[in-house]
Formats: structure tokens, C-alpha cells, sequence
């Protein structure tokens, strides 16, 4: 399992939403080869635990990740 809250640091202070945050750590990382294609993702429950953050956070970055391929 990958150490996602080191690769996905949430700034909560932040102007940009933390669902945002999100999406954009993670394309980030898949870019950068930190996080293999294909990688299967942790559940929006155990993804939202890990990170600290609401499970609708995690299902609104799941679904953007989606819509955008």
C-alpha cells in the first residue's frame, strides 16, 4: 500500500478545495511515477481515513478523476 498521506499533502489553509488537492496530488504522482498506471485505489472509506478528510471529499476527487480518463 502506498503511503498516500505522505504523497498527497492536503493544505487545509488553502484557497483550492481539498477534493481538488486531491486530484491534483494524484495526477501529479501518476506523472511522476510514483504512482504505477493501473494502481488501484484505496476505497473512498479507507482513502478518506488515511487522509484525515470526509468520504464526500474522497468520492468528489474519485469522480473527477473518473470524468477526466
Amino acid at each position: 500500500m502506498l503511503p498516500y498521506p505522505t504523497l498527497l499533502p492536503l493544505d487545509r489553509q488553502a484557497r483550492t478545495p481539498l477534493a481538488t488537492q486531491l486530484v491534483n496530488g494524484l495526477i501529479r504522482g501518476i506523472k511522476q511515477g510514483v504512482v504505477p498506471v493501473g494502481t488501484k485505489l484505496p476505497g473512498s472509506r479507507a482513502m478518506a481515513e488515511r487522509l484525515g478528510v470526509h468520504r464526500k471529499t474522497v468520492i468528489a476527487a474519485y469522480d473527477e478523476l473518473t470524468a477526466q480518463g
